[in-house]
């Protein structure tokens, strides 16, 4: 009889502790769930800025000057008109509005005259625990493009 009283008091000083592991399950599950949205979200705006800069630099490099010296024609991009056509660019498709704190960190001509290249920053504002980083996460993304004179 004593036996079995021992055997009780223990069954029930274990209860509530599935509770305790329960919520404990809960949280790091959540965390976890927090964290992957995060990580994902920074990726597609990554992405998306990736792509905006692509189309940006292409355009840049659109804005060409013809320069017939003799008979080795050639491509010249201007500094100026590189720049105006990305700023150009970037307002036409509305990208201020799509990515937070948008700007141009760099636009450079190739040393060869025929590409230009282009450095957009910008950040995001990750889902759930956007209040851990309040000014959002830095992205920076490059893209290159070259133009070519052929016959």
């Amino acid at each position: 009889m004593a036996r079995r009283k021992i055997v009780k008091n223990r069954i029930s000083s274990d209860e509530g502790q599935s509770l305790v592991l329960a919520i404990g399950l809960c949280a790091v599950t959540l965390l976890t769930i927090s964290v992957v949205l995060a990580a994902s979200a920074v990726n597609l705006k990554a992405r998306q800025l990736l792509s905006i800069a692509d189309g940006a630099v292409v355009a840049a490099v659109d804005e060409f000057e013809f320069v017939a010296d003799g008979p080795n024609p050639r491509i010249e991009l201007n500094q100026q008109r590189v720049q105006q056509a990305v700023s150009r660019y970037l307002s036409d498709v509305g990208a201020a509005g799509r990515i937070d704190n948008l700007r141009i960190s760099s636009v450079s001509i190739r040393s060869d005259g025929q590409g230009a290249t282009l450095q957009l920053s910008g950040s995001v504002q990750p889902p759930i625990v956007g209040w851990i980083v309040p000014n959002g996460v830095p992205i920076t993304v490059n893209s290159t493009a070259q133009t070519v004179l052929s016959r």
